[in-house]
């Protein structure tokens, strides 16, 4: 089990042929791994969800190039997975009235899961989730 905070920037993109690769590119270019992403697409424009491990200076090159983003601390839960686990992370958080804003993640091989959190609280989510019972 791992806990750490990341960075996320959600990115605005407009919904054509390239250019998720167009952004994609900066952060190669930079040489910034993305861990987690998360794309949602309305009619002409998308928001682009994107977790890194260190900043290394990629919200200066979003800027430089065109890209409106915003940038926020989420918290980055890598663990074993199980049936209900999201259901216990959202009890476990909400128990302590911390309000998740959001989350996405994937299970892969292996039985290993990775979850990205953004919240209201980002010090008492850490303490509650590192206090809990999820990772046992």
């Amino acid at each position: 089990m791992a806990i750490n905070i990341v960075k996320q920037y959600s990115v605005f993109l407009i919904n054509e042929p390239g250019a998720l690769q167009n952004f994609a590119d900066l952060f190669v270019h930079e040489n910034v791994d993305i861990i987690a992403m998360a794309q949602d697409v309305r009619y002409d424009a998308a928001v682009v969800r994107v977790a890194v491990e260190q900043d290394k200076g990629i919200s200066h090159s979003l800027t430089k190039a065109g890209f409106t983003s915003v940038k926020t601390d989420a918290i980055c839960l890598d663990m074993p997975n199980r049936v209900g686990i999201l259901r216990d992370i959202g009890r476990v958080l909400a128990n302590q009235g911390i309000n998740i804003t959001t989350i996405y993640g994937t299970a892969g091989s292996g039985g290993a899961t990775r979850w990205i959190i953004v919240v209201n609280d980002i010090p008492k989510a850490l303490n509650v989730l590192e206090n809990s019972n999820l990772f046992e």
